[in-house]
């Protein structure tokens, strides 16, 4: 997880329950097994590559 050279920067703004479901799914990740909590932005890049249909995350 984090940032790679290649990679670059995107802000959006979200409102406050976008960001609390954010949050709980980072949490509930975090419970099935991953290593550690991901980050707000990790979740952001796995939901992106899903919605466009890129590659899996973590593959």
């Amino acid at each position: 997880m984090g940032a790679n050279p290649g990679q670059k920067q995107l802000a959006v703004r979200i409102d406050d329950e976008t960001l609390k479901s954010i949050d709980r799914k980072r949490l509930e990740m975090a419970e099935e097994g991953n290593s550690g909590i991901p980050s707000r932005s990790d979740v952001v890049r796995m939901a992106l590559n899903q919605f466009l249909g890129l590659k899996k995350w973590g593959k």
